[in-house]
C-alpha cells in the first residue's frame, strides 16, 4: 500500500508537470504569434506612411505608382509587397452613369438583360432618398459607402461581384475614369475595349518612368494592397486613404483591415 500511494503521487506530479509545460508552451506560441502580428501590423502601417511620402512627389522620382503596380521595400527582417491604386482609375458607384455600369458588367460576360437590371438596381440604390436634410437643405439620397454592399442587390452574386469588384470604388467622387491609371478591368468597361487594346495599353504605361502626381494631391484617394512577410508568416492587408492639405495630418485613413493571415 505505501508502494502504491507513492506511485500514484509520483504520477500526480508527473501529469500537473505535464499540464503546466503545455500551458507554458501554448502561451509562450501566444505570444511569439502576438509578436509576429504586431510586427507584421507594424511594417503595413510604415507601408502606408511610405507611400504617401511617395506619392506626395510631384516629381514622381521616388519610384511609387499608382497604377496598381507592386513596390517593394525592407523594414528589419520583414518584406512588404505593396499595390497602389489612384481611385481616379476606378468606377464611382455613386457617380458613374448606368451605361458605364452597363459596359463593366457586360465586360465580364453578364448577359445584357441581367447587366442592364444590375446597372438600374445600382442607380436606382442612390436615388432612393433617406430622412434627414443636408446641410444645403436638399433631400439626402442614400450613398453607397463601400464597394461590397453591391452584395445586398438582388442578382448580384459573390462570384459576378469577385469580378468586378477591381474596377470599383467610393472615393473617386467623379463619374468618369481616368483610364492613364485604370486597372485592366475598368479599362474593358469602356465602349469598344477589347483585351489586345487593354494590353496594349497596359504595355505603353509600363514603359513609362516617370508618374507625377500633379501639383496638389488634396482630396485624392488612394487604395493599397500589402502584403508582409518575414520568410514564414505573412499577413495581408488592405487600406485606403485620402489626402488633405493640412501638414500636420496629411492624410485620412478611410479603411484599413487584416484581409488574411498565415
Amino acid at each position: 500500500m505505501p508502494l502504491l500511494s507513492v506511485l500514484w503521487g509520483i504520477a500526480l506530479l508527473a501529469v500537473i508537470a505535464t499540464t503546466v509545460m503545455d500551458a507554458t508552451g501554448t502561451s509562450r506560441k501566444l505570444a511569439d504569434n502576438g509578436l509576429y502580428a504586431a510586427q507584421a501590423d507594424a511594417m503595413a502601417e510604415a507601408a502606408i506612411v511610405w507611400a504617401a511620402i511617395g506619392l506626395s512627389d510631384p516629381t514622381g522620382r521616388t519610384g511609387w505608382r499608382a497604377d496598381g503596380r507592386t513596390l517593394q521595400f525592407e523594414l528589419s527582417k520583414w518584406h512588404a509587397v505593396v499595390r497602389i491604386q489612384d481611385e481616379l482609375g476606378r468606377i464611382d458607384l455613386n457617380f458613374a452613369d448606368q451605361d458605364l455600369l452597363f459596359g463593366l458588367l457586360r465586360s465580364v460576360g453578364t448577359e445584357p438583360q441581367k447587366a442592364t437590371a444590375l446597372a438600374l438596381s445600382i442607380t436606382e440604390w442612390r436615388m432612393t432618398p433617406i430622412p434627414g436634410a443636408s446641410a444645403s437643405g436638399q433631400p439626402q439620397r442614400r450613398l453607397f459607402h463601400a464597394v461590397n454592399e453591391l452584395l445586398l442587390l438582388p442578382g448580384m452574386s459573390q462570384d459576378l461581384f469577385t469580378k468586378i469588384e477591381p474596377a470599383l470604388t467610393v472615393y473617386s467622387q467623379r463619374p468618369t475614369f481616368d483610364p492613364q491609371l485604370a486597372p485592366p478591368e475598368a479599362l474593358l468597361a469602356l465602349p469598344g475595349a477589347t483585351s489586345d487594346q487593354v494590353a496594349q495599353t497596359l504595355a505603353r504605361r509600363s514603359q513609362d518612368t516617370l508618374v507625377p502626381q500633379g501639383p496638389s494631391l488634396k482630396g485624392r484617394a488612394f487604395s493599397l494592397a500589402i502584403e508582409a512577410t518575414d520568410g514564414i508568416h505573412k499577413r495581408a492587408y488592405r487600406a485606403a486613404i485620402r489626402f488633405t492639405d493640412d501638414p500636420v495630418k496629411p492624410y485620412w485613413l478611410l479603411d484599413y483591415q487584416i484581409v488574411s493571415k498565415s
